[in-house]
């Protein structure tokens, strides 16, 4: 059962999947734990160690499981409101690292984005066992490419001209469950009265 914090779980668990696989890998690009972080990418400095930052871009209500029936709680005697599902958008950055932007630290950036893409596309689908603790129970969760526009792009370059320059893309996450907490008792039939009434005979 999701609470409030299905959202922040969400992220914890998609920078666990980016953490586990990249950190693994000694193929092309070696990478430490800490060089992955849960950032806005506007927020990297030149200096620091970030080399792919994953930040929560925006979200919206999911329509088709609106109107999804209440869940059954373990009481009876009480029923719940239909969860809110959100899905989520997370933009995924590669970050050069230092100040001179070589050919050699472009080549880099361009190797841990690729590694990034490979590891979601090979984590399409994340079960039950790969969500944190705080996700138990309302997996799998689904992790797509946002294929955009050349004007969704560049609207979103314009917002933010200082990380206009990195390689950048959006996955859209589906779907972040969050329970209701309001409740309202249930009143089971258990009598039954029925009246008969026998018309005169004419």
């Amino acid at each position: 059962m999701a609470a409030y914090t299905a959202i922040a779980e969400v992220s914890r668990t998609l920078l666990g999947v980016l953490r586990e696989d990249l950190t693994s890998r000694d193929d092309l690009v070696s990478l430490d734990a800490e060089h992955i972080a849960l950032v806005d990418p506007q927020d990297v400095r030149e200096d620091d160690q970030t080399r792919l930052s994953l930040s929560l871009y925006h979200l919206e209500e999911n329509a088709s499981i609106k109107n999804s029936q209440p869940r059954h709680p373990t009481d009876p005697n009480v029923t719940e409101k239909s969860p809110l599902a959100i899905d989520l958008y997370y933009l995924v950055s590669a970050h050069a690292g230092g100040s001179e932007k070589s050919t050699a630290q472009r080549l880099e950036q361009q190797r841990i984005f690729g590694l990034a893409l490979q590891t979601f596309h090979d984590n399409a689908i994340l079960s039950d066992d790969q969500l944190t603790d705080g996700l138990e129970g309302d997996g799998p969760l689904t992790v797509s490419l946002v294929n955009q526009s050349l004007s969704e792009k560049t609207a979103r370059r314009s917002a933010t001209p200082d990380t206009a320059d990195l390689p950048s893309v959006l996955y859209h996450v589906r779907s972040a469950v969050i329970d209701s907490r309001h409740k309202e008792p249930v009143t089971h039939v258990t009598d039954r009265e029925t009246s008969l009434s026998r018309h005169a005979e004419r």
